[in-house]
């Protein structure tokens, strides 16, 4: 894959132009990715003020008590919207569900570690701990690109 970088100072919005002989799945994964803003933001709640957050500084978002809880650095906010909304509109191609209840940004993964009853357990880079449902762990392995043989 060839890929070049063209600076222009008179350029007022980014272009992203792909030359293919054919648009396979990794074409169309490439643009699904690009297509994500990074402009875009998830809004939270704390102490009755609204916060902006960019989805790369979140560890993981959960939801309790049909309450969904935005976890970063520093802080928990809690937002309006529901997990479902939050994984259907793709902020970050970092986050990802790892159970019901769960998304976690995979860039603040640190290590995964084998569970009980084919689960993982990740360990974030803050040292919090979360369990990943059996069945979302094919679909964490397929991110990351491992796990042996591929299902096509």
């Amino acid at each position: 894959m060839k890929i070049t970088i063209q600076e222009d100072d008179n350029c007022k919005e980014t272009e992203v132009q792909i030359t293919c002989r054919q648009a396979n799945s990794r074409i169309l994964e490439l643009v699904r990715m690009l297509s994500v803003s990074s402009q875009e933001r998830l809004s939270g709640e704390r102490n009755g003020e609204l916060h902006l957050l960019q989805p790369e500084s979140l560890y993981y978002i959960e939801s309790v008590d049909n309450t969904v809880f935005l976890y970063d650095k520093d802080a928990v906010y809690q937002s309006s919207l529901k997990l479902y909304q939050i994984e259907d509109a793709n902020y970050s191609p970092d986050l990802i569900r790892v159970s019901k209840s769960v998304i976690v940004n995979l860039a603040k993964v640190e290590k995964l570690k084998p569970a009980l009853g084919r689960k993982l357990t990740a360990t974030l880079t803050n040292g919090e701990k979360l369990v990943i449902s059996r069945q979302y762990v094919p679909q964490l392995k397929r991110k990351l690109g491992i796990g042996g043989r591929n299902k096509s």
